[in-house]
């Protein structure tokens, strides 16, 4: 597996933490988000659904309780995998990085992401592995914390390059929209309210 300095960042980052994240500053900070998300995913009954950046594996686990799927999740942390699978046993968790999701083309009815996009060196390579792992009409649901422009703009060239933490880059809410149209889906449901923003897209027929 190749990784970036970027993906090198996070897993010295993530392996630290994999056991108490929820406690952390950035656990806390993402908390929110991943309510949201699963207020919004609507899996049925035999769906495969995959969460990309699954962290501790608390996100796909209650989606498995929404209905009777065959439930997955990826993270390039190898401690994150490690407590993923302590802790949910019914769960296959891989290690993978997001540009190359080990599953067949058109495999895949959900995809969820939260707070992970913001660390990816191209996130357009993500959006289009998505495309290509999801069933026609298959729904992506991206997660990421929003700050007014300029907030963002002195995040992005002062403070992610200062922590060294895996962290690329911030989006605005149209960039969100726009990745996910460039790259062969259609929008859903568009959630912004306070610091969380949510993008539903679904995969063209």
């Amino acid at each position: 597996m190749s990784i970036n300095k970027y993906q090198k960042q996070s897993i010295k980052k993530y392996d630290k933490i994999a056991t108490n994240y929820d406690q952390t500053l950035e656990g806390k900070a993402t908390a929110k988000s991943k309510v949201k998300i699963l207020e919004m995913v609507e899996p049925a009954d035999g769906d495969k659904v995959l969460d990309v950046g699954c962290g501790n594996g608390s996100l796909i686990g209650a989606v498995k309780k929404k209905a009777n799927i065959e439930a997955y999740g990826v993270d390039v942390s190898s401690g994150m995998i490690e407590e993923c699978r302590e802790r949910f046993k019914e769960i296959t968790f891989q290690i993978a990085v997001c540009e190359n999701l080990p599953f067949e083309d058109e495999e895949l009815d959900i995809i969820t992401m939260n707070c992970v996009l913001h660390h990816l060196k191209d996130p357009q390579a993500f959006y289009r592995e998505a495309h290509r792992v999801l069933k026609p009409n298959g729904t992506l649901l991206v997660g990421e914390l929003w700050y007014p422009a300029v907030v963002k703009q002195f995040v992005d060239w002062i403070i992610l390059p200062l922590l060294r933490a895996g962290d690329n880059k911030l989006f605005s809410h149209g960039k969100l929209k726009r990745m996910a149209t460039d790259n062969g889906f259609s929008l859903g449901r568009i959630y912004k309210k306070g610091s969380v923003q949510i993008v539903e897209a679904i995969k063209e027929l």
